[in-house]
């Protein structure tokens, strides 16, 4: 016995599927503006990380990951005789000297009671320090666009060196500035 021609069953999916140029037209258009948007919203949105410090009794920083490199505990730097007042030394990383800075006294912040300080091993303007800090707190994002503008610190830090705030408390450090002006200073003192 032969099977009877029984109608496919239509599957009511097909139906809502475009069919003219028409149609194609006007989906590609909303997936491509859609796509758009989300790309857009995307680049809003890169966010990039950064460790957290502490410096003196209340003072919050940040350094871009893309800046820091190490962070070191249990070292003391060499102190080196008549160096400016924010070198606090040099230390030995992996057979290389590489001066440490105290952005305490460059910063004119009051030292910290307490603490886990460490060095912070930093880079920009083409030269690798350390850095001196009173406790790593950890480590956040941050939106680069998202950045508050930092306040006047009455001449103490100079504007060029912050980059913005985090959330209005965290000040996020330009190395890059801040090794170029110390670069300059020490070439004049030479």
């Amino acid at each position: 016995m032969k099977p009877k021609n029984r109608p496919t069953p239509r599957n009511p999916l097909i139906d809502l599927l475009p069919h003219s140029k028409e149609e194609l037209s006007v989906l590609r258009k909303r997936a491509e503006r859609i796509a758009g948007q989300v790309i857009a919203n995307l680049q809003k949105t890169s966010e990039a990380a950064y460790i957290c410090f502490r410096l003196g009794p209340r003072e919050q920083y940040g350094l871009p990951y893309s800046q820091a490199k190490e962070v070191m505990h249990t070292l003391t730097p060499t102190p080196l005789p008549h160096a400016p007042e924010f070198i606090a030394g040099v230390i030995n990383r992996r057979g290389a000297l590489l001066a440490v800075l105290d952005l305490r006294r460059l910063f004119h912040l009051q030292a910290a009671e307490n603490g886990n300080p460490a060095i912070l091993i930093a880079s920009g303007n083409q030269m690798t320090v350390g850095v001196m800090v009173d406790s790593i707190e950890g480590s956040r994002t941050y939106d680069p666009v998202a950045l508050d503008v930092p306040l006047p610190s009455e001449g103490l830090i100079k504007p060029e060196y912050i980059l913005g705030l985090h959330q209005a408390r965290t000040a996020l450090l330009n190395m890059d500035a801040i090794l170029s002006d110390l670069q300059s200073q020490l070439r004049n003192l030479a």
